[in-house]
């Protein structure tokens, strides 16, 4: 009797230890994902500030180009 709940034990046991392996590969998995989502995140940032950083300078070409325009005080009425 003993050796047959002994029996049953060791084939728990190992059930168990399959599913903790298995847990602990897919925690492995997830976290390797998860570092390679912060790294993509990290390199959108940049990407991003880039944007940022290019559209106010682009911002500042057009202000100085309107301001030589409105410089020019060319009469609308008149050409018309």
């Amino acid at each position: 009797m003993e050796s047959k709940a002994l029996r049953r034990l060791e084939k728990d046991v190992g059930k168990l230890l399959t599913r903790v392996r298995g847990a602990l590969d897919r925690q492995t998995q997830l976290s390797s994902a998860l570092g390679k989502n912060r790294e993509e995140l990290e390199r959108l940032k940049f990407e991003i500030q880039g944007y940022k950083d290019e559209r106010a300078s682009t911002r500042k070409v057009v202000d100085a180009l309107l301001r030589d325009f409105d410089k020019l005080d060319i009469n609308w009425e008149r050409i018309e």
